[in-house]
């Protein structure tokens, strides 16, 4: 395979898995191989000015064209969205070294660790890693890291993070989402988190970052955020209290917004809205109104690199657009209307993240098939108080820092039957407060 179709696979995420470890030790070793894929980032990133340029009718000089990428694949590069995401895929693999970054304090679920020619499945707690790509596995997994200046990120559910730490802390956060207690930056040096559609520049805060498929959804805490959106650069600044969504469509508004309070009371009706994409499950219009059927989804993975299957349907109530956050009480009630091909046990999974934006746990509540008592039609009205939910993680140091979800914002509402497909659908979902 020679280098352009090499690097155009890396950048396109079309390696197989052996290949991508591979090629990040060729880039490890080959100083030239490193260069052409600088070279290919940069032009990106001039093309991308072009594009901008463009618009307002304001000339500029071509780039010079690297001798060895092809005419062809420019062409293709034209649309500074496309560009982004290139930048983005390429950028942390220029300068990485074998120093030590940063620690993973705290893991649940299934972490692997990839640095150079090396992956790690299920990473140990307390482990020092040097600059690469830390990937949680599964809807519950999540993993807290921490740099030796005391700044904190974690990342929850299915999320890719690549990091490195030179002169500045570079991460690039290609899916799902993370949280972040950034101690003050040196001048000069903020830490920079990008996504394929957006880039975050941090001197030192608090705040959420989501990267969802067409956009990127910012929640600051506290401090200032500056945002900027790939798609066009443009750039404004996120104070504290306040949301912002970078999206790749560029004719939309890049406006901050003051966040609401998170909500006690929230229904979702799946047979009158369709939910978004993001959702785990399959949306079905029915003549008798709109259905969500559980999906597969990877709840974890074995130590020898086996999947384990569950089914369910998820409410993750922050890639909603305007974005919604639901906070669950001592008092809560949480709603499902839903049905089964034939009774089976069910577990009901809550998880959550603290208000500043930490790690707030996993719990579990888990459902006999005796508790479902369907109607002639098969339907079933489940109502579940929070003191049921107990932490998944059984570690006693886990279970003491994390014993109750109340006061804590819920990222994902996860309903499943296991590993059973049992044709489990959800009709609608509410969470309320008892009298």
């Amino acid at each position: 395979m020679n280098d352009d179709l090499l690097i155009q696979r890396l950048l396109d995420g079309t390696l197989t898995l052996a290949e991508h470890a591979a090629v990040n030790q060729r880039l490890r070793d080959d100083a030239e191989l490193r260069g052409h894929l600088r070279e290919i980032a940069e032009q990106a990133v001039a093309m991308g000015d072009m594009a901008r340029q463009r618009e307002t009718d304001t000339p500029v000089f071509s780039p010079r064209t690297p001798t060895r990428f092809r005419a062809d694949r420019s062409v293709r590069l034209t649309l500074a969205a496309s560009i982004a995401v290139l930048a983005t895929s390429a950028w942390l693999w220029l300068g990485s070294s074998d120093a030590l970054v940063l620690t993973l304090v705290d893991s649940s679920g299934t972490v692997v660790w990839n640095h150079g020619g090396e992956m790690r499945v299920n990473v140990n707690d307390g482990e020092k890693l040097a600059a690469g790509t830390l990937e949680t596995l599964g809807e519950t997994a999540s993993a807290q890291l921490q740099f030796a200046d005391g700044t904190i990120i974690s990342l929850t559910g299915e999320s890719e993070l690549s990091f490195s730490e030179e002169d500045q802390k570079l991460l690039v956060l290609r899916k799902g989402s993370l949280s972040a207690q950034v101690k003050p930056q040196p001048r000069g040096h903020p830490m920079i988190v990008r996504t394929p559609s957006a880039e975050a520049e941090i001197v030192g805060t608090t705040f959420n970052l989501s990267a969802r498929p067409d956009d990127t959804l910012l929640k600051v805490d506290e401090g200032l955020v500056r945002l900027k959106r790939l798609a066009d650069g443009t750039s404004i600044d996120v104070p504290a209290q306040s949301s912002a969504v970078a999206s790749l469509n560029s004719s939309l508004k890049l406006d901050p917004a003051v966040t609401p309070e998170p909500l006690t009371r929230w229904r979702f009706d799946f047979t009158t809205t369709v939910p978004p994409q993001i959702w785990r499950g399959i949306w079905r219009d029915t003549p008798e109104g709109g259905r969500m059927v559980a999906s597969p989804y990877v709840a974890q993975k074995t130590k020898e690199g086996a999947v384990v299957t569950h089914f369910g349907v998820s409410i993750r109530t922050g890639y909603l657009n305007p974005p919604l956050a639901l906070v669950v009480t001592e008092k809560c009630l949480i709603r499902y209307r839903l049905k089964q091909d034939a009774p089976a046990p069910l577990q009901l999974m809550l998880l959550t993240h603290q208000p500043n934006g930490g790690f707030g746990g996993n719990f579990e509540c888990k459902i006999g098939s005796d508790e479902l008592r369907p109607d002639a039609d098969g339907w079933c009205e489940l109502e579940i108080p929070l003191n049921r939910f107990k932490p998944v993680d059984r570690r006693p140091h886990v279970r003491a820092q994390h014993p109750t979800p109340a006061g804590n914002i819920v990222a994902s509402f996860l309903l499943s039957s296991f590993k059973q497909d049992t044709g489990l659908t959800v009709a609608h979902f509410e969470l309320s407060t008892l009298p």
